[in-house]
Formats: structure tokens, sequence, C-alpha cells
């Protein structure tokens, strides 16, 4: 797999060239499949692709065989050339030097930074990854899902058990997947010198000069002193714990719960009805902030640092007590970087002395709660979907509250309410048959009921406005925790706007339709549980609605819809949300503006903050893009942003209005 850039560069690059008489883009999609080569996917993918180019018939038949065949001997010419420079470097006694990375990085002399030439200058001799022979002793890494970044870490294992052979990893200047990968490269490589040069093709090669003459000044010292074999290391032994809530429950742990919005606690409060010891970490704050980039380089995305952060300062209470813990940190199958974190996390725990006591509790996306009822499903669910109207419906009556503080005093009764609703419910009957009642009897374990009294409740408090009306969006994480972007809704209500946001729930409903859309077939079970939380939404959203005349629910697939022209659906992640929700809403004349709220160098929110440009141009729909590491945002990016909404607000509501700022008619998306 790729990382989301890459695979998002050809809807980028055809919004900017291929419109007005542009070149015309290719951009057929191509899958390698578990074989290669040889893959039915891959054949498949080189067929579209002859299509695509207008060759249609036998010729691509033959031209896929020969260049196969040709790819093989090419690989083969590589490998035979590493093993002939690695004899050559035993034999005389020369440092022999892997340089890791990308192909497009190392085999470009712009953005490799000479490090060959200088290497080769130092009396050293560069073998790239390419003609490294690695051999199926070393694992495969299946916890790493960038193809590049598993190539590079395998290679990475066997230079360190080979006498006598050094790495030096090229990274690039704000690569995502690097931001892991080296730290991955480092715990694999400890105990033996390595390097790491980062260029963004811009900078001289005296740096690197120096950097490297210092490497191999450690390598020959290393090699001389008879390069002792270190410790063994895998990355599949510092892997989150795939073990279930049943395990859990056995040993007595302590579940602790990131604080991702609201909907964290839900999942507390399901967890201790089955008898699961849990706590959700508190609101994040800079102490956490601090000490989760002791651990951590400040290339990653904010959510790890923050997570990280927040684990540790709840530990440093426990440093005389004999609690164990399993700290819930889910895995994915990329392309984001999220699914790297549990790994990070394990290392650092280790290194701090916490690895006997703190265990990653890491289930994979496809099945969270296995080993529970297939019921604790559906009320987890309704507990994260209920915590999403409640706080919906403060955001929309706190801008025009008859009294201070009356939508917040209303809110915090009813979360309390289903907290303990919640709770009470797991430790009933969550068989399939009963949680099929719940949701086809429109029940949805009392939330339902819940909701509607809050809702009149919200409406009692809420007076009139006219105010605009913003959509935040983006990363999950840093939108949905108030510290990671910057109280955005406090910051922006205080300019006279309302936000709306996107959910926790609407995540869940996008993996369902991805793995249908993305990953084949899935068991019926699966479909039946999709089904029941789509009947959990629409009757949870109709309950909290009807009294707060809200519009109807945007879903997922009227965002993938309005998205779809600006980013393919294939691209798994959540750029196309953060894109298609607000399309969706500005042309039904739901919101005035969107927010996308994302972690610095977060590759999806950059997707769409690139799109965004394009959605303005083609639709008129404002946006800002608000980068984030955890410090203050600065208050003229709200200034601004606030001003120019309430402007155009103004302009659409006065008849004489220019064609600046007001809705255009909504474009037929461009074919692909």
């Amino acid at each position: 797999m790729l990382c989301p850039l890459v695979q998002a560069a050809p809807d980028m690059l055809k919004a900017n060239l291929a419109r007005d008489g542009g070149p015309r883009i290719v951009d057929t999609i191509m899958d390698m499949g578990p074989e290669g080569l040889e893959s039915a996917s891959f054949t498949e993918s080189c067929r579209r692709l002859a299509a695509d180019l207008g060759a249609v018939g036998a010729d691509w038949c033959a031209a896929h065989r020969a260049a196969a065949t040709a790819q093989r001997d090419f690989e083969r010419a590589c490998q035979d050339a590493g093993r002939r420079a690695l004899d050559f470097c035993e034999a005389q006694d020369i440092p022999a030097v892997v340089v890791l990375g990308r192909p497009y990085t190392i085999h470009n002399t712009v953005l490799n930074s000479n490090v060959p030439a200088l290497l080769r200058e130092q009396g050293a001799i560069p073998i790239p990854v390419d003609c490294f022979p690695v051999g199926d002793a070393a694992p495969s890494m299946p916890e790493i899902y960038w193809g590049y970044g598993q190539r590079i870490l395998r290679a990475a294992h066997a230079v360190r058990r080979r006498p006598g052979t050094y790495a030096v990893y090229c990274s690039n200047y704000a690569c995502g997947p690097d931001s892991f990968l080296l730290h991955f490269y480092g715990y694999l490589m400890e105990g033996k010198p390595y390097a790491v040069i980062e260029t963004d093709g811009h900078a001289g090669d005296a740096g690197t000069k120096t950097r490297l003459e210092a490497f191999l000044h450690c390598a020959r010292g290393d090699a001389a002193a008879g390069g002792g074999a270190p410790a063994d290391r895998t990355l599949g032994a510092v892997s989150g714990d795939g073990s279930g809530l049943g395990e859990i429950r056995r040993r007595g742990e302590t579940v602790l719960i990131p604080r991702m919005g609201v909907p964290a606690s839900a999942l507390a409060s399901c967890l201790k009805g089955v008898g699961v010891m849990a706590e959700r970490l508190p609101l994040p704050d800079r102490e956490a902030l601090t000490m989760g980039r002791r651990h951590t380089s400040g290339k990653e995305c904010l959510p790890m640092t923050v997570t990280l952060g927040a684990l540790l300062q709840r530990l440093e209470r426990e440093r005389e007590t004999p609690t164990k813990f399993a700290f819930f940190m889910p895995t994915a199958n990329g392309p984001c970087r999220f699914g790297a974190y549990h790994i990070l996390h394990r290392i650092v725990l280790n290194r701090l002395g916490w690895g006997d006591r703190v265990r990653l509790w890491s289930p994979a996306d496809s099945d969270y709660f296995q080993g529970l009822p297939a019921g604790f499903d559906a009320l987890v669910f309704t507990g994260f979907m209920a915590s999403d109207l409640l706080l919906e419906a403060l955001y929309d009556a706190r801008p025009s509250e008859v009294g201070a503080g009356a939508a917040l005093a209303v809110y915090e009764v009813f979360r309390a309410e289903l907290l303990a609703l919640l709770e009470r419910e797991a430790a009933r009957d969550l068989t399939v048959p009963s949680a099929l009642w719940q949701a086809a009897g429109g029940a949805c374990f009392g939330a339902a009921d819940l909701l509607a009294r809050a809702a009149r409740k919200f409406a009692a408090v809420r007076g009139p406005s006219d105010k605009p009306v913003v959509l935040l969006v983006g990363e999950i994480y840093v939108r949905c925790d108030p510290f990671s972007n910057g109280f955005a809704v406090d910051r922006l209500e205080e300019r006279g706007l309302k936000c709306r946001f996107a959910p926790t729930s609407e995540w869940i409903e996008y993996t369902d339709i991805d793995n249908v859309i993305n990953r084949g077939p899935v068991p019926w079970s699966k479909r039946i549980s999709h089904v029941v939380r789509g009947r959990i939404q629409d009757r949870l959203y109709a309950a909290i609605a009807g009294p707060l005349r809200w519009p109807a629910r945007t879903t997922v697939p009227q965002s993938m819809d309005a998205g779809g022209a600006y980013v393919r659906p294939e691209l798994s992640g959540e750029a196309i949300l953060t894109v298609g929700g607000p399309v969706h809403e500005w042309r039904e004349g739901i919101i005035d503006g969107v927010v996308n709220l994302g972690p610095h160098e977060c590759m999806p929110s950059k997707v769409a903050e690139a799109q965004f440009f394009h959605v303005a141009e083609r639709e008129g729909l404002l946006s800002v893009s608000i980068p984030l590491n955890g410090d203050p945002v600065d208050p003229q990016v709200w200034d601004s942003f606030a001003w120019e909404v309430h402007n155009r607000r103004r302009r659409r509501q006065t008849p004489s209005a220019t064609a600046v700022g007001a809705r255009p008619p909504v474009p037929v998306p461009a074919g692909r």
C-alpha cells in the first residue's frame, strides 16, 4: 500500500491540470494483489490500464507477459549486483552501507542529498535497498501496511544481523509514514551504528557529508570491535495484544480509553456494565502534551503525541501501586498513520519500564469487541450515536440560549443519564435477538426516549437565531478533542457563529461501507450489524431532530457521492468524508462555511485541503484548513474566517448582492 498523498495524486493533478483543454490524466487504479506480478488483481489492473490507454484485444496480454519477464530479470540482476558488492566489501574490508529509502528518493540525485556519492568518496560502498538480498529469514512484518515501509524495515532487520554491513535511511522532509518508520528503524537497529538523512531537495550536502563521516567512524569502530551480533528484535514483539475483553476481565486489568470526544465515556460505561474496569482519560492539557513530546519527534500525528502523553500522565499516579492496565488503542490497515500508533506506544512503554504493567489492547477495526455478546456492539454504537447527538444539541442551542449556561445544564443532566443507562443496559441481555429487537422496535435500549426528552428541554432553552452555521470536519481525533483543536467551537461561537460537527459515528458508518467497496465480500453477520446500526442511527436522529427542527441527517453515502468528484471512493480514509460532507450540506443550504481540522502534516487532511481550493472554485464554499500541532491557534485565523463568513452571509441576504459569495448552480461532476 502507498501513502494517501501518493494515492490521491491523480485526483489532485486532475483538478489542477485536466481541465480547460489540459492534458488527459490516466488514473487507473493498480492493485498488485498478494501474488505480485502473477496475481489476478494485478493482471486485471493491467487490462484496465491498457483499455484506458486505448489498447484492446490480445496485444496487452503479450505486453503484460513480456513486461513481467523483464521485471523479474531486472530484479534478479539487482540482487546479483548486491551480492557481488557485499562479497567485494568483505574481501577488501570495506564498509558496505545499504541505502534505505523509496526508489524515487534514493535514485534521484536531488532528493538523495548526494548520499551515494558521499559514501563512495569516504571509502564505503553504497548498496541500494533494491539490490540488497534480504532473504526469507526476515519477517514479513504484516503490521506495517505501507509497501515501501515494509521493504525498508525488512532490509533493516537483515542488515542488523549481517556483520560488517550498515545502513543509512534516506528520508524526505515531512514524510508521513517516515514519522513512524524512523522510530521503528531505530528500534530494529538499536545496538548497531546507523544513520538517518532527511532531505527536502533544497539544502546543500555539507551537513550530510559531516553526518556520514561521523556515521562511518562509528561503523568502522564497530567492525574493528568485532561487530558483535546484537540481541534479536522484531516489531511483532511490540505490536498490540489482540486478546479480547474476556481475557482483560480475567486478568483484572483496568482499561484506559483515550479521550476521543464524548463517545469515549459511553464506551467506558458499556465496559463497566459487562464487568470490565474502565475509565476514560481526562481532557488533555499542556502537561500531557509536554510528556508526549518528550518521547516523540514532533513529526508524528498530534493524536499520537497527545494520547501517549495523557497515558503517561495517568500512569504516573500508579508508580507505587500494583494496578495493571490495558490501554485501548485499536489497529487499522492504513493507509493513514493511525494503524501504527500502537507499535510506537508499546516501544515507549517498554523503554520507560511499563511493559509488565501496561498491555496494549489493539483490536482490529473489523471487530473491536470480539469475545463479548453480539449485542454489545449495538449498545456501544447506540452510546456513540446518542453522545454525538447530545453534543450536537448543545452546539445548536448554546449560541442562542435564553440564559447563560442553560444549554450546558441541560446537556450535563442528560449526558449523566445516558452514561448510567448504558452501564445498566450492558449488564442485561445482549444476545443477537435482543439487539435486533431493540433496533427494529425503535427503543434503542431506552436511548430514543432519552433523546426525545432532551430535545424538548434543549428546544425550551434555545432562543431564535439567524447566526451563520459552519461545519467542523477533518481528522476524527482532533475535531472531537477540544484541547487538540484549540477549542475551536468555543472560539467560533465567540465570533458569532453556530457550529455543526462531523460526529464520531460517521467513521463507523464509513468503515461498514469501505469494507464492501475496498475489501471484497463481507460475512452476513457484518451485513446484519450494518443494518442494525443504520436503524439505530435513523431512530435516534429522528428522536432528537423532530423537536429541534433539524434538517435530514447527512449520510455517509451522500458525503461520498458529493465528494466523489474530488476524491475517489477507492482511497480509504477520511479525505472523501472531509470534502464530501461539507459539499453536500452546502448544496442543501445547511451551512455557510467549513473548518477543516487536522493534525500538522496529516496526509488525508492535506488531500482535503488541496481539494477545498477547487471546491471553492466550482461551488463557492468558503473553507479554512487549520493544521494543529498542540500549540494555540493564532486568533487572527478565527477572526479572518468568521469575518468572511459573516460578510458572505450578508451579501447573500442582500437582494442586490453580486455573484460573489452566492451559491452557484451545482455542477455536474467531471467524469473520470
